[in-house]
């Protein structure tokens, strides 16, 4: 079984960031640590109706990521959560 955490979403000093936890196993003794990966996009952003979801898929062409308000057949659906401020554990300086 497969479980697919989902991305967070929101918006900061007009960007947008993209965010995911996961658990840092075996890290010394801090077994099960909690992790955040994020984005920053500096291009133009998705509407928040069309960003639902993070779509990825891997053929012999190569990687394809795409950001949609829809899931599709042969491709890893990825929820986004859009969140309306930015979460108080994200320190304020991430965007300089």
């Amino acid at each position: 079984m497969m479980l697919i955490m989902p991305i967070y979403r929101f918006k900061l000093k007009g960007k947008i960031i993209y965010a995911i936890q996961t658990i840092y196993k075996d890290y010394y003794k801090l077994y099960g640590l909690p992790i955040i990966y994020y984005y920053i996009e500096d291009g133009e952003a998705v509407e928040d109706s069309k960003a639902k979801y993070i779509l990825i898929k891997v053929d012999e062409t190569g990687e394809k990521i795409e950001t949609t308000d829809k899931i599709r057949p042969g491709w890893i659906g990825i929820p986004i959560i859009n969140l309306t401020e930015k979460p108080p554990f994200i320190p304020d300086d991430i965007i300089q």
